[in-house]
């Protein structure tokens, strides 16, 4: 499955918002086997490899945002 999230506006910066996107990326991956996410947020790319979601491939990112500083 192929998930782009360039329109989607991504507060990743409030702890609950982020554990929501990996309860609902741990479910697409269970429904499809394998997720790969085009333009994620950095903060959320950073989460799930410091979670360890991104070891078996399961979840690929294919790109990530380059986002500005505040």
């Amino acid at each position: 499955m192929e998930l782009d999230l360039l329109e989607l506006e991504f507060e990743t910066h409030e702890g609950p918002e982020l554990a929501r996107w990996i309860d609902k990326l741990r479910a697409l991956v269970r429904e499809h086997g394998r997720v790969r996410i085009r333009d994620c947020p950095q903060m959320l790319a950073h989460t799930l490899y410091k979670a360890g979601m991104l070891r078996d491939g399961s979840i690929e990112l294919v790109s990530v945002r380059e986002e500005e500083p505040y």
